[in-house]
């Protein structure tokens, strides 16, 4: 038994955006305490090239954890192969109103409808500029839009020429279900104008930092398969450099047990495995294998994220799993997946990608 599996029993009893709060400033304000018995061991068959970044292993700290890149440099020592960071928006804003976060513990999910609350981007650009010359692992950042913004370019847009030389790569994040009309963007009309106008700032912040800094679009699990193809060639149409597969659900008709199963918001953790899966599968059949693709979605073990990387996916995400399981999670997926890898045949996780499609 873990140190974080004796101390959970206390942890679960806080609210959980109380439990999160602490776990934020735990890892913030004492580093060396959290990661003491920290191991961070390299395998050379998880190592991986893509974007020409070196990532080397494709296990990744999903956004949502580190709202505001206040913990990165902790995280990275948990033995993450990328750190992803955010969402930010333009102006700091509360959210939804609390209760907003809900333990489904019988699932071994999480509810949230947090509504993109964060620090606003200037708070948050102090703080990348304080890690970012430390960070050695990549460092990502997940953007979005404040809520009462109509028109969500003048947002993104914004935020792109803000973060785009300090990011390993920028996250798209038109897919929370807890912004009202933040979906719609994934429409195919919107989509098209939306990334065209993305792709032509990129395009100038490309030339003035002389920096490829790729854009990634993460998208929802609740597409119909049509939507899902219709997504695939406007992104491939408007040279999108990779997408991430997928954001939180919506849907309840997933056998949940919770009593907190019909609370509002984005599902996250096992329930979503199945689902996020097949979405995966699409977007890599779609898409012809043409972009990187990041999986996320109810991964708590290596055999799990084996399958992802199977489905199509070149790095994955982890989220929900380490609040039941502690951070150990990440070293026990390395060591259990470059296994699992070596008994397949393979010499590198890359040749792994995509299989069951």
């Amino acid at each position: 038994m873990s140190f974080y599996q004796i101390l959970r029993p206390a942890i679960f009893k806080l609210d959980a955006e109380k439990a999160h709060h602490a776990a934020i400033n735990f890892l913030k304000f004492c580093p060396k305490t959290a990661t003491l018995f920290c191991l961070n061991r390299h395998y050379e068959n998880l190592r991986s090239k893509l974007w020409d970044i070196d990532f080397t292993n494709p296990i990744g700290m999903a956004a949502g954890f580190d709202k505001n890149a206040e913990i990165a440099l902790t995280l990275e020592k948990f033995g993450f192969g990328f750190v992803e960071c955010g969402t930010v928006t333009p102006l700091a804003q509360k959210g939804n109103e609390t209760p907003r976060i809900f333990r489904l513990e019988e699932d071994a999910a999480i509810i949230n409808r947090l509504g993109f609350n964060n620090l606003g981007a200037e708070v948050f650009a102090q703080n990348v500029a304080q890690i970012s010359a430390k960070m050695r692992t990549p460092f990502a950042i997940n953007i979005g839009k404040n809520k009462d913004t109509e028109d969500a370019l003048l947002d993104y847009l914004p935020l792109l020429e803000k973060f785009y030389e300090s990011a390993a790569y920028v996250t798209v994040n038109i897919s929370s279900p807890n912004t009202k009309n933040l979906r719609d963007l994934q429409n195919e009309n919107q989509l098209d104008l939306f990334l065209s106008e993305i792709m032509k700032k990129k395009n100038q912040l490309q030339i003035l930092h002389k920096k490829n800094t790729p854009i990634l679009l993460k998208v929802a699990p609740d597409l119909t398969v049509e939507e899902q193809e219709k997504i695939a060639i406007t992104v491939l149409k408007n040279q999108i450099d990779g997408m991430i597969i997928s954001n939180t659900t919506i849907e309840r008709d997933l056998n949940l047990q919770s009593a907190h199963a019909k609370e509002i918001g984005g599902l996250s953790g096992a329930p979503l495995f199945a689902k996020s899966n097949e979405t995966l599968k699409n977007f890599y059949r779609f898409t012809g294998g043409k972009i990187p693709l990041i999986g996320v979605g109810g991964i708590a073990s290596a055999s799990d994220a084996y399958e992802k990387i199977k489905c199509g996916a070149s790095l994955v995400q982890i989220y929900s799993a380490f609040i039941y399981q502690g951070f150990g999670l990440v070293e026990k997926i390395k060591k259990d997946l470059s296994q699992k890898i070596a008994a397949d045949g393979f010499k590198n996780i890359s040749q792994a990608v995509g299989t069951k499609n």
